[in-house]
């Protein structure tokens, strides 16, 4: 009899560092929650609530929404805030550890799942008005000072003046504060209970702005090649490495981007292999690759024609990726659609884990409901994706985020 086709997503996978175990291969990715506490930042009931329906859905891995690492710089103004200077140290540790109970199941006689938190500096990719600390005026950070790119012409530039203000250039001090905060807010979810954090160099955030050389012009030791472009990264893995060295078993992750022209551009491919063989001997647990910004969001390589016929949409830059990690487990986000798509992921070796996000949100019991049951055909096993269409008014505004959540209707329908 042949074995089960989900036979390899149920097999649990040991990270290397923490030896943390995860006990299958589905991972709920992060999302942005938007729902803490609008005056104090902190987890509320209603993430609590929110949370705890992924509880009892058998992931191997939950990551959390991105959580902001500095008061003057969030993505939204309901970001949870990991560093919170004007708060008592108890409350924040109390209302976090809150927030990792309502993700362990009270009712299934399995181990508990593990919960990431992702770790977040959003950049210049901070809204105006995100933050009470920065105000409407106050500038944002970046790399080298060069505004975001919301597409051509008068439009996209008036709403990106009225969105989000000009960046400045970070300065070598506030580079060290950034690392600084990274590794703080890492102790800070360690002690709260949580199982790791996921360090978020993707999505045209801080991180990423500093692995790329587009947005990226420095020519101080955190730029100019692409060693140095990815120093900060390193430098905050190092940091939260030491800040969380008395939790045993406590994981480290990092997101990166897969990014179209590293496929095709001789030197831009060379510099993110070098990037990716020095991350390599940084100490990770997993290594998650994504894509999409604000200034490029659809989240879709340039490949070849034999992975178009797969499914996920970052499988070729993630066989660069396995190739150069040497062993780091890698976790591919966006895309999949079926179990048997999941499955050939696993089974040719493109990635170890796989992640779901707007699929876990309109079913948080996906992998015990769909994926890893046995009672459900293969041919059954699928998501679906519903393409909502975008106005043609918005359309004629040349916006490159106009579009970029055409697929975020998604389900599992039974037997389509």
């Amino acid at each position: 009899m042949a074995p089960s086709p989900a036979l390899l997503l149920c097999q649990p996978l040991t990270l290397p560092v923490s030896n943390l175990t995860v006990p299958n291969r589905l991972v709920k990715a992060s999302m942005g929650e938007g729902v803490a506490d609008p005056k104090t930042n902190l987890p509320t009931p209603q993430l609590n609530s929110i949370s705890s329906a992924w509880s009892t859905g058998s992931w191997g891995l939950i990551l959390t929404g991105a959580t902001a690492i500095d008061p003057a710089h969030l993505i939204s103004p309901r970001d949870v805030l990991l560093n919170q200077p004007t708060l008592p140290s108890e409350t924040v540790i109390a209302s976090l550890k809150s927030w990792a109970d309502s993700f362990r199941s009270p009712i299934l006689d399995t181990p508990n799942t593990p919960v990431i938190v992702q770790l977040n500096h959003p950049g210049k990719q901070s809204p105006r008005g995100a933050s009470k600390t920065r105000g409407l005026f106050g500038s944002t950070l970046a790399p080298s000072a060069i505004p975001l790119d919301l597409g051509p012409g008068f439009l996209p530039a008036l709403l990106r003046n009225l969105l989000f203000a000009s960046p400045r250039e970070i300065t070598p001090k506030e580079i060290q504060d950034v690392i600084s905060n990274f590794a703080l807010s890492a102790r800070v979810v360690a002690k709260a209970g949580f199982q790791g954090v996921e360090i978020h160099a993707a999505h045209g955030y801080l991180l990423c702005q500093f692995l790329s050389p587009t947005s990226n012009q420095r020519t101080d030791e955190y730029g100019g090649t692409a060693a140095k472009r990815a120093r900060i990264v390193l430098e905050v893995i190092a940091a939260v490495r030491e800040a969380t060295k008395e939790f045993p078993g406590f994981a480290v992750g990092l997101k990166l981007n897969s990014v179209d022209h590293q496929l095709t551009d001789k030197k831009g491919m060379d510099d993110t292999i070098e990037q990716l063989r020095l991350i390599a001997k940084s100490g990770l647990d997993f290594v998650e690759i994504s894509g999409g910004s604000y200034e490029d969001p659809r989240p879709r390589e340039t490949v070849s024609e034999s992975t178009k016929a797969r499914e996920a949409f970052f499988l070729e830059f993630a066989q660069v990726a396995k190739r150069e990690l040497a062993g780091i487990p890698l976790l591919v986000t966006g895309g999949f659609t079926t179990r048997l798509g999941m499955e050939e992921a696993v089974r040719r070796g493109d990635c170890d884990l796989v992640g779901l996000a707007r699929p876990a949100i309109l079913d948080p019991l996906l992998p015990r409901n769909v994926i890893l049951n046995p009672e459900v055909k293969d041919e059954d096993a699928k998501l679906k994706r519903v393409t909502v269409p975008v106005p043609w008014l918005l359309q004629k505004t040349r916006l490159k985020i106009v579009g970029a959540g055409v697929d975020s209707v998604s389900a599992y329908f039974p037997g389509g």
